[in-house]
């Protein structure tokens, strides 16, 4: 049989849509990996935004107080001190940049993977067209690679 067979074509035309299958399931598996880091790094920024909020609650509560019975002064100073050095252990590890990078990434992989479904249910494409878009969707890959956080 030659190549340019009917036979031929088919085969290459299932093997475009599975590649383009395989990497619409690659990005699903993406976007699984990249939630499941954001969740974990929004927790804990949340947890120490909780904190600072709490020991600055009770430093401003203990000065009030404080006025009255002086040794409470000292405990107020000392949250204060703790809700600083948490609110700058919070800034040195950067979490919200963090967990805003890995939400923009899962946005791009999920648009990556609708429009390679969108393109799957198309029908129409030849091997060619499809040849393209795959290399079209290779590079989009690589970009968002290229901007996303290594996890």
């Amino acid at each position: 049989m030659s190549d340019n067979s009917p036979n031929s074509k088919s085969d290459e035309y299932h093997d475009k849509v599975k590649i383009l299958r395989k990497l619409r399931k690659d990005c699903i598996d993406k976007i699984k990996i990249y939630k499941k880091k954001f969740k974990k790094l929004k927790r804990i920024d949340d947890a120490i935004d909780m904190m600072t909020a709490t020991f600055t609650g009770v430093s401003i509560s203990l000065t009030i107080t404080g006025m009255t019975f002086p040794p409470l002064l000292i405990a107020s100073a000392t949250t204060s001190g703790f809700a600083f050095i948490i609110d700058r252990v919070q800034d040195k590890y950067n979490f919200k940049s963090k967990y805003t990078q890995h939400n923009l990434t899962i946005n791009q992989y999920n648009n990556l993977a609708r429009e390679i479904l969108t393109v799957l249910t198309k029908n129409n494409l030849t091997p060619d067209e499809y040849h393209n878009y795959i290399v079209e969707i290779t590079d989009k890959i690589s970009l968002i690679e290229d901007t996303a956080i290594i996890i």
